[in-house]
């Protein structure tokens, strides 16, 4: 049965959107392989199917009526919104099981794509809560709380300025100095007005929302499932992340 070129094109865009979705938002290299080679799969007399991802890149290739496609797919930035990974993961064991024709399977990826966006007001809430809530985890036996509100308005004021640094796309290592280099001079600004608070712990609280604990994480995660690529260049990303933290901490802290 030969096959229209037109719906092979489908699958390719569609493979390629569900694994560049899964790869941007946080997704381990092996479900990204996994989760693309199984929507071409259950393409009828789909062969030959090898399908290679990295830290941030996708490329594949497969057979149809003896003919070879292939596809590259480059992503620039990588987040963790592991509810939109979970979307497609549903939506990947819908295709498989023939749930959807090749055009709804393109709608309901446009669908998850734009549904799942996180507004920028929650990303904020989140990352101010999590600074603030953390001096108390640092000092639980004896807490300060005059460090609370000082880490609240000092992580505020970052992530809003950290949100406009990162629109300028200047590279993750710059705008992770930019973050420290904000935290740092913040604290110190306040403590030249506000006496009692705990300026270490303020500013380790203030830098945890940049902190690549996931990256660093889901790279371990990556090399122990045999993806050493993908995994080293994790890792070596987290470390530049946390070196371009403490540098952006440490300049101030040195002239001041």
């Amino acid at each position: 049965m030969k096959h229209n070129e037109d719906d092979i094109n489908k699958l390719l865009e569609i493979s390629s959107r569900a694994g560049a979705m899964m790869l941007k938002n946080g997704a381990e290299i092996y479900r990204v392989e996994d989760t693309v080679e199984r929507i071409i799969r259950s393409f009828y007399d789909a062969r030959d199917i090898d399908v290679f991802a990295t830290f941030n890149a996708m490329m594949y290739s497969f057979n149809v009526d003896g003919k070879t496609y292939a596809n590259v797919k480059r992503v620039k930035n990588r987040g963790n919104n592991l509810i939109l990974v979970d979307k497609v993961n549903t939506f990947s064991r819908n295709f498989c099981n023939h749930e959807y024709s090749l055009d709804q399977a393109l709608y309901e990826l446009d669908k998850i794509r734009d549904s799942s966006k996180i507004k920028k007001y929650i990303n904020i809430i989140g990352a101010v809560l999590a600074s603030t809530a953390f001096p108390i985890l640092v000092n639980s036996k004896n807490p300060n709380f005059i460090d609370l509100p000082v880490t609240f308005i000092v992580s505020l004021i970052t992530y809003i300025l950290f949100i406009g640094v990162e629109k300028k796309m200047f590279g993750y290592f710059i705008e992770n100095f930019i973050a420290g280099l904000l935290v740092s001079i913040l604290t110190i600004i306040i403590g030249k007005f506000v006496v009692g608070f705990n300026s270490a712990n303020v500013i380790v609280s203030s830098m945890m929302p940049y902190v690549p604990g996931f990256t660093l994480t889901n790279s371990i995660r990556d090399l122990m499932s045999g993806d050493s690529t993908s995994g080293l260049v994790g890792i070596t990303m987290s470390l530049f992340v946390s070196l371009a933290l403490a540098i952006g901490v440490a300049v101030p802290m040195t002239i001041f």
